[in-house]
């Protein structure tokens, strides 16, 4: 697509180029024959490839192959044109009025040519070489005309040049930027991401909440909160050991992010042993038959380590609302707290009952 933009400066003066050159000496009127063909010619190859520009994205979509094969005909094709109309103008007595003009300008649409096409300098060369070695050729057969040859000859070797050594900058520049916007990738995920469990984290969580909630009001989206706690945490770390709690921290994340299957979801990390999951579209029954699925696998999957097994468990606390804009989501996650703090205390190792919160309840915390 770079190479798209920096060629459409130079398509649209092609369309234009030669009556520009033709009308001031009123070449057209001497050979109306020669510019109408040369006129038309590049006029209707630019038109081609305005469409061509315009078109780009479906076509590209469609087939890149296809996409950079049109590029590279249309540029050529038009290469051509000009390469006739240079060589035409150097040994036919009939351009020579024209001949200062046309060198000029061929001189500055080779230059232009070598600069647009530098993302791919290959096509750039070849474009410079059907463009200018014709009329160089031509220029070693037909006598008298070898001054002509060896100036353009080196012409075309200096731009030439110039176009490789453009390139090799682009290329580094692009590659530059390539890594940078790696790294700002890199840094933008770890900035979301919990370095421990390897889930998303509370403040990406946090403004994933406040999208979905404001998505969720726009669309009368059902959201569902999960919030899990991994049960007796501190014993367990106390017991065996901070490395052996990280272990069993990354174990749970692991195993509840199996269960989610959905991209629109999302887990996250909400603090020492709790994590939360959030849930977009589900109703109330669903987003019970996912936790208990989580819980079930939590308990049939025990934590392996260093040889040793331990038996892991948790608590979860459910609530879901059809967000409304007026109110704050906090209240879903207070009733998913208040939820998971029910089951600890009646025991753990459950799923509480969905707390739906209605308009009622919502307005009434808000006030």
């Amino acid at each position: 697509m770079d190479l798209r933009r920096r060629s459409m400066t130079g398509i649209a003066i092609y369309a234009v180029m030669l009556p520009a050159v033709f009308w001031p000496f009123d070449f057209h009127t001497k050979e109306p024959a020669l510019t109408l063909f040369f006129a038309l010619s590049m006029l209707a190859i630019s038109i081609v490839r305005f469409a061509h520009c315009f078109f780009s994205d479906a076509i590209y979509n469609y087939s890149p192959k296809v996409w950079r094969n049109c590029f590279t005909v249309l540029s050529l094709l038009q290469a051509s044109v000009l390469s006739l109309f240079f060589g035409l103008a150097i040994y036919d007595p009939r351009f020579t009025p024209i001949l200062h003009v046309t060198m000029l300008a061929i001189g500055g649409i080779a230059s232009s040519a070598i600069v647009a096409l530098t993302p791919r300098i290959s096509l750039a060369l070849l474009n410079l070489g059907v463009l200018l070695v014709p009329s160089i050729m031509a220029g070693f057969i037909i006598e008298d005309k070898l001054p002509y040859a060896i100036m353009i000859l080196v012409y075309v070797t200096f731009i030439g040049l110039m176009g490789i050594r453009s390139s090799g900058e682009y290329n580094r520049s692009f590659e530059i930027e390539t890594q940078l916007d790696g790294q700002k990738k890199i840094l933008e995920q770890l900035n979301k991401v919990d370095s421990l469990t390897n889930i998303y984290n509370r403040g990406y969580f946090n403004s994933e909440f406040e999208r979905q909630w404001q998505m969720g009001s726009r669309h009368k989206i059902s959201t569902a909160l999960m919030l899990i706690d991994v049960d007796h945490f501190k014993v367990f770390n106390d017991n065996h050991g901070h490395l052996c709690g990280d272990a069993c921290l990354i174990h749970v994340a692991k195993v509840i992010k199996e269960n989610i299957k959905r991209s629109t979801d999302l887990v996250a990390r909400f603090g020492g042993e709790e994590f939360v999951v959030l849930l977009s579209g589900y109703s109330a029954k669903d987003a019970k038959e996912l936790a208990e699925k989580m819980r079930l696998s939590i308990e049939s999957t025990p934590l392996d380590y260093e040889g040793n097994t331990f038996n892991v468990t948790i608590s979860i606390g459910l609530a879901s609302t059809i967000p409304d804009s007026q109110s704050n989501r906090i209240i879903l996650l207070e009733a998913a707290d208040k939820a998971m703090y029910s089951v600890k205390k009646s025991g753990r190792n459950q799923v509480s009952s969905v707390i739906e919160l209605d308009a009622t309840l919502r307005q009434s915390h808000d006030i």
